[in-house]
């Protein structure tokens, strides 16, 4: 049977955990809490990549002595070495903790299982999986570049009631209120990238910066096989965001200099069907840059792709009251059978659809 006080304090791990949300990437969300006797005698949190650990700031944060305490964190505590922090569970050990609860073991192959197996030798009691689907949720970008070796996918379309996603083609046209614009600058704030195509950055000049919430800016990700973008937008001309761009390794090589003197990192990939980059290529490349999750802001063709295609985990569609009738279309939903609804809600005068994606994926080889 579940403790119900164990529960209470892995739910406190995981709101201490999201305080990290945006700055802990590649690593994973990680809170903790040191109880003795129902007391919290210590908490802490994963704050900034390349920072200590959740649990090492909760220990270095104690004012009393731990022995005979429980240590508890959302996630399996490590033991490798050869990384930027030094390993928690000799410390947990060496403090005289007798009891540790974790809500999900970590599935990075350095640490899977052995933290616990190690603590438990030390004579340590250990009881993981505490709400361990809660804490699958809250490290589900971590999770699935363990598991499948590809960023944590999510696509963000707003359309007209009608399904439009622009008034006409080649124009830019603002479609959603104010409460829609905020909720998307709280998922960049999240999300380690923002990915658009050629054809955004030509119509629609974006800056894809954090600006009506507070957060850190995402990694900018442009997909241009002929580099077609317009290297005078916004974009390629601030230090806001790391700009990255895909392009063929086919394209002009006059234009590739032109990208590279304006210290964009150029990715250059061979083409596939068409002419066109493969997205699981680009995804495999996006992975090598720490990130673990990207959030598709757009266009059409690049909406289209990784939708027909079906690359991607999640999807908010955000509707707004209007209708134009003669637009620029979207693509039909409900040619996606793999889809299912998570959650629909208001946003302001908008309505946001949440879905989740139940394709299987491949593991990586």
């Amino acid at each position: 049977m579940i403790n119900s006080i164990d529960e209470k304090y892995i739910r406190l791990c995981f709101e201490l955990a999201k305080k990290g949300e945006g700055f802990v990437s590649p690593n994973p969300l990680v809170g903790s809490v040191i109880v003795k006797d129902d007391n919290i005698l210590a908490t802490g949190f994963h704050n900034k990549y390349g920072s200590f650990h959740a649990e090492r700031n909760a220990i270095l944060s104690a004012q009393q002595n731990l022995s005979g305490a429980t240590l508890y964190c959302n996630l399996e505590p490590c033991m490798h070495t050869g990384k930027q922090t030094p390993p928690c569970v000799p410390l947990i050990i060496s403090h005289g903790i007798k009891k540790v609860v974790v809500s999900n073991l970590d599935t990075n192959p350095k640490v899977n299982g052995i933290g616990v197996q190690l603590l438990r030798e030390a004579g340590i009691e250990v009881i993981p999986n505490i709400l361990r689907e809660a804490g699958e949720e809250l490290n589900k970008f971590y999770f699935n570049v363990k598991k499948y070796g590809t960023p944590f996918v999510t696509m963000k379309i707003a359309t007209s009631e009608d399904g439009m996603i622009a008034a006409e083609k080649g124009k830019q046209t603002w479609l959603t209120g104010d409460e829609s614009r905020k909720f998307v600058h709280k998922l960049r704030a999240v999300y380690d990238a923002v990915l658009i195509g050629a054809n955004t950055v030509n119509i629609d000049n974006p800056l894809l910066t954090v600006r009506e919430v507070s957060g850190r800016n995402p990694k900018r990700i442009i997909i241009d096989g002929k580099l077609s973008s317009n290297l005078q937008s916004t974009l390629y001309n601030d230090l806001k965001a790391e700009t990255f761009v895909f392009c063929s390794a086919e394209a002009d090589e006059k234009r590739k200099a032109d990208f590279k003197n304006k210290e964009i990192v150029l990715i250059e990939l061979q083409s596939g069907f068409e002419g066109q980059l493969e997205l699981t290529e680009i995804l495999a490349e996006i992975v090598k840059l720490k990130i673990n999750s990207v959030l598709i802001e757009g266009g059409g063709n690049i909406f289209e792709q990784f939708f027909t295609q079906g690359i991607f985990d999640e999807l908010f569609l955000i509707k707004a009251p209007r209708n134009f009738i003669n637009g620029v279309k979207s693509f039909d939903i409900r040619t996606n059978n793999e889809i299912s609804l998570l959650n629909k809600m208001d946003l302001g005068v908008d309505t946001l659809f949440h879905y989740k994606n139940k394709r299987s994926k491949c593991l990586q080889d």
